[in-house]
């Protein structure tokens, strides 16, 4: 029971921690379709947009946006962005290679360990 608890408690760091990067691009390298977090560079100012806030359509970027009113109500619109006017999209990314990489070198040393008797309840 001992090395259960370990073993999930390792595994939910290791998820919590795993291999993520940002990158930052122009429109053109940028696949749209996956969703990211990303924050745009357009000519006038700075957004920042969750996966699922945007899409993106006829070269056009168009985002839902939310300003606050007062402090129990905030204000939904949508924007559009021409990808002419964007300078860089920074996109935060995960690395599954890494990801698993770490995961697999993880569980062969808690293997190790518990095959030598040491680790054992």
């Amino acid at each position: 029971m001992k090395r259960t608890i370990i073993y999930l408690i390792i595994f939910s760091l290791l998820s919590l921690f795993g291999c993520h990067y940002q990158k930052q691009m122009n429109p053109g390298e940028f696949d749209f379709e996956n969703n990211w977090e990303m924050q745009v560079t357009a000519k006038d100012t700075v957004y920042d947009f969750k996966s699922g806030d945007y899409f993106y359509t006829n070269d056009t970027l168009f985002a839902t946006v939310s300003k606050p009113l007062d402090d129990k109500s905030n204000l939904h619109y949508t924007i559009s962005i021409p990808v002419e006017s964007i300078k860089t999209i920074e996109a935060q990314k995960m690395d599954v290679l890494g990801t698993v990489s770490i995961f697999g070198a993880v569980a062969l040393v808690i293997y190790a360990l518990s095959t030598m008797g040491d680790f054992s309840p």
